[in-house]
């Protein structure tokens, strides 16, 4: 026996974009304008394009960072985690003695042993990932003949390597004070550092050239200003480098840059950052060209770009509420252009995100958390595949905190995963990057209790996604099973569990009364169950979905028809025309046909064909899946007698003469859904809702037919619900 789970096929390179309105007399489809392109960010491409329309696939167990792990008096906790661009995996790790490199190489699973640099404990030790699956690791570090002086040293993974180089010593530089190494297209290096409120620069050309003597970028500081508070650099892709920092006791904000083949650094025209207290201005280099900056305003996040080849910054928007750069991501360059970033601490009293459209220039006020935790820090953004987001975080009080994990797409999170262990305590920035196939691979450090009470570091913990399987029919818990949607005041959730104890998951979205919202098929081939919803002006759209995600009315969809008022049904039946994919069935008001809307398997809908005529004497129709193991989607129909019908499914979109299920049925319900194997026996079921609070199962036979109800749901009161 089969239910109603038919494979869908899966279709690369969708864009979701908006298409043009369609006549309600007549309503046709939706086709998409344009193919996406590989997600990227700012340091280029990580995920590949013969996956990138899957979505990552469900988390697999947690498992140590190394066979054997360099001990944690050695090697102290997570630093950071990059990817190299070409797919290799970089992790650091250290205290503030020494530090150690791992390679992940392209296409494997298992870390290299650690490469260990005793002199790269200090201050302000970094991997820079350049793209081409180059990685640079830059630090301070003492001067074997003069321990009063250190040096910026450089060492540098080349693509396919499994072993840093020898470092270079590019110039003496003070112990403490920011340094920044930043990359050109060409493959030029540039070094910016402060030395008591003097930034200086060296530049290397090229991989045989010499980093050149040192230069200063500016004069004494202003009087009472000798410190910096913050500095950032960044490289765009024609080769302009960009310095920007902030003087602590003047607040006054500096910023200088250079074009590729000039001979010196000039002041930026017209940088709209003004001289607030901590600004803490952030530069980012976008990967079609032009700067992205951030900086803090009066507890918001602020942001202004200059594209590339333009003269003028844009003027500033607030990004987020609370929003700051002291706990930002980096930004995320979406498939579309979109720009994403997130974080927790800073001023906001919970985590935040904002996501700017590439198409207006303006920031999306989206209300999804990706968590509902207070108490979220450390919060890591990467690019990865299916044009999802991959974010991490910590959250907790101290004593019980957790490394978390969620999946973003258009404007719809996946519900929290927790990664790190219920028995040990998670410290540290958690840190995620994409591997070669765009999958994302996170790593965190565990503490352990000792049997003194106190804690001690259990080392690195690593975890990853599996495969992505295709959808189970209905199932939006992304558990493999199906699911039911319930709305009430609240808003939509799903009810997910056994039969007879379905719960409501934490998940909700909200929709305008007179919306009708029902589960669908996966539209846009990422191996995720989307939602079909008809505004209450008849608008009809899918909102393609992360798996596990629910959407909101903000979120990014595909137009069916601009009116489909003159629809009083709308089904969403699974596959009815035996291409495996999921279509949509309508009636007419005013004439009863009935109309199939076949899936076009390229992100849209074929214009419509006509299922059958005289179906406007039943007062309910119900998409029943397959109730007799043939492979082919059924309907049900109760009459004005309330006579339950079958149809049977034909695979071609259209159906056989009708055969009666049930006699005298339905009269207490208010809302029956088919097609869900609630029951876990392979089979499609009924659901219903009567008027009264209660939840009732009908167990499909398998022949056709249903046996006798069963209470479902007993531990929800279902008074106020409506169920899709």
């Amino acid at each position: 026996m089969t239910s109603q789970t038919s494979p869908y096929r899966v279709v690369l390179g969708i864009a979701l974009t908006p298409v043009l309105a369609l006549a309600a007399a007549a309503p046709a489809a939706a086709h998409p304008a344009a193919t996406a392109t590989a997600a990227s960010t700012a340091t280029g491409t990580t995920a590949a394009a013969a996956v990138e329309t899957r979505a990552p696939g469900p988390w697999g167990s947690r498992t140590p960072h190394a066979a054997n792990p360099v001990p944690a008096s050695a090697s102290g906790g997570l630093n950071v985690l990059e990817s190299a661009g070409d797919g290799a995996l970089v992790s650091l790790t250290g205290d503030g003695l020494s530090r150690s490199t791992r390679i992940r190489p392209a296409g494997g699973t298992r870390w290299l042993a650690p490469q260990t640099w005793p002199d790269a404990g200090g201050y302000n030790t970094e991997l820079v990932p350049l793209g081409d699956g180059t990685v640079r690791l830059a630090w301070r570090a003492q001067r074997a003949d003069d321990h009063n002086n250190y040096w910026l040293k450089v060492a540098t993974l080349a693509p396919g390597a499994t072993a840093f180089s020898e470092p270079e010593y590019v110039a003496p530089v003070p112990e403490k004070g920011y340094h920044h190494l930043a990359a050109g297209p060409d493959g030029r290096l540039v070094a910016v550092w402060s030395a008591s409120g003097v930034v200086k620069t060296a530049v290397k050309s090229g991989p045989q050239a010499a980093w050149t003597a040192p230069a200063d970028l500016n004069e004494q500081p202003p009087s009472g200003s000798r410190d910096i508070s913050s500095m950032d650099l960044a490289v765009a892709g024609d080769g302009t480098a960009l310095v920007v920092w902030q003087w602590r006791t003047s607040r006054a904000v500096v910023a200088l840059e250079k074009a590729p083949g000039a001979s010196a650094w000039t002041a930026v025209e017209g940088l709209p950052v003004p001289g607030v207290d901590l600004a803490r201005p952030k530069a980012f280099a976008g990967p079609r060209g032009g700067f992205d900056v951030f900086y803090d305003d009066n507890a918001h996040l602020m942001h202004t770009r200059r594209s590339a080849g333009a003269t003028q910054w844009s003027t500033p928007r607030s990004a987020a509420n609370y929003g700051s750069t002291s706990g930002m991501t980096a930004p995320v360059h979406l498939p579309n252009g979109d720009l994403f970033v997130a974080g927790g601490p800073g001023y906001a009293t919970g985590p935040w995100y904002a996501v700017r459209s590439a198409a207006t220039g303006a920031w999306q006020p989206y209300t999804q958390p990706f968590s509902t935790h207070k108490k979220v820090r450390a919060v890591d953004a990467a690019a990865t595949s299916g044009g999802t987001v991959t974010v991490t975080w910590r959250e907790g009080y101290s004593g019980e905190e957790y490394t978390m994990a969620a999946v973003f797409k258009g404007g719809t999170w996946s519900a929290p995963r927790r990664l790190s262990a219920t028995t040990a305590r998670s410290a540290g920035a958690p840190q995620v990057a994409a591997d070669a196939l765009g999958r994302p691979v996170v790593l965190w450090d565990e503490y352990k209790l000792t049997d003194t009470n106190g804690i001690a570091l259990d080392g690195v913990q690593q975890a990853t996604t599996t495969g992505r399987a295709l959808p189970a029919w209905g199932d939006y818990t992304d558990d493999g099973k199906p699911d039911l949607f319930g709305r009430d005041g609240t808003g939509l959730k799903v009810y997910a569990g056994t039969a007879a104890k379905l719960s409501a998951a934490k998940r909700t979205s909200s929709w305008p009364s007179g919306t009708l919202v029902l589960p669908y098929g996966d539209l846009d081939g990422d191996r995720c169950n989307d939602v079909f919803v008809r505004h209450p002006k008849g608008e009809a759209r899918v909102y393609p979905t992360v798996c596990g995600g629910l959407p909101d009315q903000q979120s990014l969809h595909v137009k069916v028809s601009s009116d489909w008022s003159g629809y009083d049904t709308v089904l969403s039946p699974g596959d009815m025309t035996g291409d495996g994919r999921a279509d949509l069935l309508t009636r007419s008001a005013s004439t009863g046909k009935l109309y199939v809307y076949a899936n076009n398997g390229a992100g849209g809908f074929k214009a419509r064909s006509l299922a059958g005529p005289g179906f406007g004497g039943y007062k309910r129709l119900i998409a029943a899946g397959d109730l007799d193991g043939d492979g082919k989607n059924d309907l049900l129909a109760l009459d004005a007698s309330n006579e339950l019908w079958r149809f049977r499914g034909t695979g071609t979109g259209t159906f056989k003469p009708r055969s009666l299920v049930f006699k005298d049925w339905g009269t207490s319900y208010k809302d029956v859904v088919g097609g869900l194997d609630l029951s876990g026996d392979g089979r499609a079921d009924l659901i219903s809702l009567d008027r009264t609070g209660h939840a009732w199962l009908n167990r499909g036979n398998g022949r056709g037919g249903f046996d006798n109800r069963t209470q479902a749901g007993k531990n929800t009161d279902w008074t106020g619900i409506r169920i899709s």
